[in-house]
């Protein structure tokens, strides 16, 4: 084991890994350990696939909606208007276009995480570039939605703030 082979000179650092791995396995689930192990003891990869295709399934927070079927609030004026001005980021953040890209980043009236902003455009931008190289249908229009739908609630939120 790694932490292990460290001298005495790096407590710190092996006991913070020791409760990284042991916060880790408080989020495990027991029985699903015992059939993964069970199944490598085995052999059984089609046991293993099958459990880890499972556990994939139950950890997606995100559900299998179109990005248009958003849930909204009631459609009047200023609703409208944030939302337009979130689609205008959303199109400009995604296709690189500069000046919307620094408009967004240049708001300083509302804190928001730019980092995590960041990581929602790079996301979306990498799905897209992936399914610009191999076309697979239904399965990529799903990656797609489900990428595209936690940067558009990010930047309606930061709309609607902006704009209070």
């Amino acid at each position: 084991m790694l932490v292990k082979k460290f001298g005495p000179d790096v407590r710190e650092g092996r006991r913070r890994q020791y409760n990284y791995i042991g916060s880790l396995l408080r989020g495990a689930q027991p029985e699903l350990m015992e059939d993964l192990i069970h199944s490598l003891k085995n052999g059984d990869e089609s046991r293993i696939q099958a459990l880890l295709s499972e556990v994939a399934d139950k950890s997606m927070p995100i559900e299998d909606e179109e990005v248009g079927e958003l849930p909204h609030e009631e459609e009047d004026e200023g609703n409208q208007e944030y939302m337009e001005i979130a689609d205008r980021w959303f199109e400009g953040l995604v296709c690189q276009d500069i000046p919307v890209t620094n408009e967004v980043y240049a708001i300083h009236n509302v804190e928001f995480d730019r980092q995590e902003l960041r990581k929602l455009v790079r996301i979306v931008q990498e799905v897209q570039k992936s399914m610009g190289n191999k076309d697979s249908g239904e399965g990529s229009d799903r990656k797609l939605s489900r990428a595209k739908k936690p940067l558009i609630m990010f930047l309606r939120s930061l709309a609607k703030k902006t704009l209070e």
